[in-house]
């Protein structure tokens, strides 16, 4: 069965765009890569071109996105690109940018998702290796939120979102496929409270931020250049991201 060999991207694929945090212009590309290579990311803008492991070993810093780092280099918001590859089946790619952030697209991960369909995938002489969860795991942080991995023959995220005083609290949960990803969960834009704006701007975060590329909740309104995509879009946007960060497992 292909879908249990490794996959990489059959030709590169692009897009450029803005990064959500440093508000930089970024071009990125996905490349190819061989059997067992993983993914990386690669600094084109820096003399030699390092490039950073997609490793939870190289994990800095988790505030308001996940950035990876060696060294002195670091790439920040990593969490939606490694998704969609993650998610629509990619084990071994490269993925080159001339900045420290992806762009940021419309706040999901469908710019990705339409990125690696235009590349392909191709299947490698080489099979897939797979964790597997043997027993329960719990892992609870100081800001409240949970997280529980339980023992299963699939691939299944479910997430239970709420707002501050509960504002906005959503629950979605799904088999992950490629096919369901691309309809269900990559097309959820991320989003953030009104009050949390002035204090992410004060640590010079989302300088890039906009109603073209994210939600913003004020009360009980949503303010968006669109409408919403989904009633759960945020539960939604939540699972994308934490098949991103699962990502770094390897």
């Amino acid at each position: 069965m292909t879908a249990e060999l490794q996959h990489t991207l059959a030709k590169s694929a692009g897009f450029s765009g803005t990064s959500l945090h440093t508000g930089e212009k970024v071009t990125l590309k996905l490349q190819s890569a061989p059997v067992d290579h993983g993914i990386k990311f690669k600094r084109k803008d820096l003399a030699d071109e390092p490039t950073i492991d997609a490793n939870i070993a190289n994990l800095k810093t988790v505030e308001r996105a996940t950035t990876i780092g060696e060294g002195a280099v670091r790439v920040h918001t990593v969490e939606h690109v490694l998704s969609a590859l993650s998610a629509m089946g990619v084990d071994n790619a490269i993925i080159e940018m001339d900045a420290n952030e992806p762009p940021i697209g419309d706040g999901s991960a469908a710019p990705y998702v339409e990125v690696i369909k235009k590349a392909g995938t191709a299947a490698q002489e080489a099979p897939r290796r797979f964790f597997d969860v043997r027993e329960p795991i719990h892992v609870e942080s100081k800001s409240g939120s949970l997280l529980v991995l339980l023992p299963d023959d699939k691939f299944r995220v479910s997430c239970t979102q709420a707002g501050p005083n509960n504002r906005f609290t959503q629950f979605f949960s799904a088999e992950i496929s490629p096919a369901l990803y691309e309809r269900e969960i990559a097309p959820a834009r991320t989003f953030v409270y009104y009050e949390e704006v002035a204090p992410l701007m004060e640590k010079n975060l989302i300088k890039g931020g906009s109603l073209e590329n994210a939600i913003v909740v004020r009360g009980d309104a949503v303010l968006s250049k669109e409408p919403l995509r989904f009633a759960d879009e945020f539960a939604r946007h939540k699972i994308l991201d934490i098949i991103g960060d699962i990502a770094l497992i390897g």
